[in-house]
């Protein structure tokens, strides 16, 4: 649906780039919770949330008054098995920084989106789900407005920790003049870039579609896109202002002033480089301009073209397994899955004829 929603933004007019987008309620609390300050002060290791911890996670959210500690224990509650569907990972997200790529999409739609939930179901980020011990692994170090906290997660009484390192960073209040802490990364047994694009690699959009997609914001019909229009773009998508002006002027590499269909096309090329700016805007696009072409078509095409990617050689590795998942109904689990463990199903004999045949009937 935010796929839609986005492609519907990059094809109305420069006034809807404008238009500011629906924001998500936010209630804040003027003292941590008690049951989360009290944690924080405590070296032993401590449990899964109890039923009144879990409760609190439906008013938690940032404010000045909270210490990083008390916010780390806080996402530690929200990602917990037990509260998904319960408002956790809402108010996980609630403490994420917003420059993070899924707080954009959730201050759009004020709910976690399908992609945050395959995000946390990779296998280096299991542990934050299936804990049932954590503890604090040394004093929290603040420089310069960044706070670290080194914690451990296990699932058992009997299972080995896991290591588990918070990044925050203190973000001013709007208009109040305070600060209060959120989370700008967590590292638990992190792959490296290559293990990370293997995981969910996505093709760049061919480019046709790029064009398509430039004209529409080169509204006058210059040859260009001027910084401010791609900032007004760029921000309407949830991006806060200082990143999409740093963004276009990243884009525009040679500096003059105007971004041209090379550098726009080159912006749309990072679509793997998920930890950027560039990389998130540009997956965005490309999921946008997938999603509205999906929905045009018929059932039988629907059919078909998931057939041909799982049967025919693939472009790059996983190939056939992203196309079925997009496909997949949001109700169906398979639409939660990774296409690396996707594609672990399609090896079951079961499934083999999936691949393997060699003619289609119609019924």
């Amino acid at each position: 649906k935010m796929s839609v929603l986005l492609y519907s933004y990059l094809i109305t007019s420069s006034v809807a780039f404008r238009a500011s987008a629906p924001r998500c309620s936010r209630p804040r609390v003027a003292r941590p919770p008690a049951c989360f300050e009290a944690i924080a002060k405590t070296s032993q290791p401590h449990g899964p949330p109890s039923e009144t911890d879990s409760a609190v996670l439906a008013t938690a959210s940032p404010a000045p008054a909270l210490q990083p500690r008390e916010v780390v224990a806080t996402m530690l509650h929200a990602l917990h098995r037990s509260n998904r569907g319960t408002g956790g990972y809402e108010a996980a997200l609630r403490f994420i920084s917003p420059t993070h790529q899924y707080r954009a999409d959730f201050e759009r739609s004020g709910k976690y989106s399908a992609s945050f939930a395959r995000y946390l179901r990779q296998p280096h980020k299991a542990s934050l789900l299936g804990w049932d011990e954590y503890r604090w692994d040394g004093d929290t170090t603040l420089i310069q407005g960044e706070a670290y906290q080194q914690t451990s997660v296990r699932a058992s009484a009997d299972a080995t920790w896991t290591s588990v390192r918070w990044l925050l960073t203190s973000k001013e209040v709007e208009g109040s003049g305070a600060s209060q802490w959120m989370v700008e990364a967590v590292f638990v047994d992190e792959p490296d870039d290559a293990e990370l694009a293997a995981v969910e690699p996505l093709a760049p959009l061919e480019e046709p579609e790029r064009r398509q997609i430039f004209a529409q914001l080169d509204t006058d019909e210059s040859g260009a896109i001027s910084p401010e229009s791609f900032v007004g773009v760029v921000a309407s998508l949830g991006f806060p202002r200082e990143q999409a002006e740093a963004l276009a002027a990243a884009t525009d590499t040679d500096g003059d002033g105007a971004i041209t269909f090379g550098e726009f096309s080159a912006l749309l090329s990072k679509v793997n480089q998920q930890a950027s700016a560039a990389g998130s805007f540009a997956r965005l696009v490309t999921d946008g301009v997938r999603a509205t072409a999906d929905a045009a078509q018929s059932p039988h095409d629907v059919v078909t073209k998931v057939l041909r990617a799982l049967r025919d050689e693939p472009p790059y590795p996983l190939y056939g397994a992203e196309v079925a998942i997009r496909y997949c109904s949001p109700t169906n689990p398979a639409a939660q899955l990774t296409p690396a463990t996707f594609a672990t199903y399609l090896d079951e004999p079961h499934y083999a004829i999936l691949t393997q045949w060699d003619e289609v009937e119609e019924e």
